[in-house]
C-alpha cells in the first residue's frame, strides 16, 4: 500500500486504475450483475424522484448495473466509462442505453446536456489535485437545478491500493471527510439537499445535490 497526495503523484494513477477495470472487467461484472444491494435502490429511487425531465449521465457506469435500472424505470441513459471493457459488456447488457467511452476528466457533451448525472462510487479514483476542474466540467454538463448523486469513501487520505480481487493489480483511491466533501461540492455551484451517511466494511459518504 503507498499513500500520494496532490503533486506527490509519482505517476498516472488513474491509467494504473483504468488498466485494473480493463483486466478485472468480467470478474468485476460476475459480481456486480444483479442490482440487489437495497441502500442503492433506495439512493436511486430518490434520484429519480428528484429528476425535472427523462436525459441522465452514469458516471463511472461500469458493466451497467445501475444504468439498467434507470433504463428499466423509463429514463433516457448515457452511460461513460474509461475501460473499454466495460462499455462493451454494458452495450450487451443495457442495449436501450447509449454508452460510451469516456473519461469524467473530459466530458465531451455540450453544456447543460443532462437533468441528472449519476456517480456512484466512481469520482473517488479521482485525484484531490484534479477534483475541483472535474465536478465543474459535471457541472457544466448538467442542466441547471438539475440532480446530481456522487458518493465517495470516508477517509483523508489518497492511496493505491492492491487487493486479492484486483488480480495482483492496484486502483487508486481518494478519500474524503463528510465537510471536505460537501464543501468541494459547494464550491463547484451545488446546492447540497441531503447527505446519507452509509456504514458497512468501509463508511461511504453519498450526496445530493442541485445545480443552481
Amino acid at each position: 500500500m503507498k499513500a500520494f497526495a496532490g503533486d506527490a503523484l509519482k505517476k498516472d494513477v488513474v491509467s494504473e486504475t483504468i488498466e485494473t477495470y480493463e483486466a478485472t472487467a468480467a470478474d468485476f461484472y460476475k459480481r456486480e450483475e444483479h442490482f440487489d444491494i437495497p441502500e442503492i435502490i433506495v439512493f436511486a429511487d430518490f434520484f429519480i424522484k428528484k429528476l425535472k425531465g427523462k436525459k441522465i449521465l452514469d458516471i463511472g457506469c461500469g458493466p451497467g448495473r445501475d444504468s439498467k435500472y434507470f433504463s428499466g424505470n423509463g429514463l433516457d441513459v448515457t452511460g461513460i466509462d474509461a475501460a473499454s471493457s466495460f462499455i462493451k459488456i454494458a452495450s450487451k447488457n443495457v442495449p436501450a442505453a447509449k454508452f460510451i467511452k469516456m473519461d469524467m476528466r473530459k466530458l465531451d457533451f455540450p453544456g447543460n446536456s443532462f437533468d441528472g448525472i449519476w456517480a456512484c462510487a466512481s469520482f473517488l479514483h479521482i485525484p484531490k489535485s484534479e477534483a475541483r476542474n472535474t465536478l465543474i466540467g459535471i457541472s457544466c454538463v448538467l442542466k441547471p437545478r438539475g440532480i446530481l448523486y456522487i458518493s465517495v469513501k470516508e477517509g483523508s487520505e489518497e492511496k493505491v491500493l492492491k487487493k486479492e480481487e484486483y488480480l495482483g493489480r492496484a486502483k487508486f483511491f481518494a478519500f474524503y471527510t463528510q465537510k471536505e466533501f460537501e464543501d468541494l461540492i459547494v464550491s463547484c455551484g451545488f446546492e447540497i439537499i441531503e447527505t446519507r451517511i452509509d456504514k458497512k466494511a468501509d463508511t461511504w459518504i453519498n450526496v445530493f445535490a442541485i445545480k443552481k
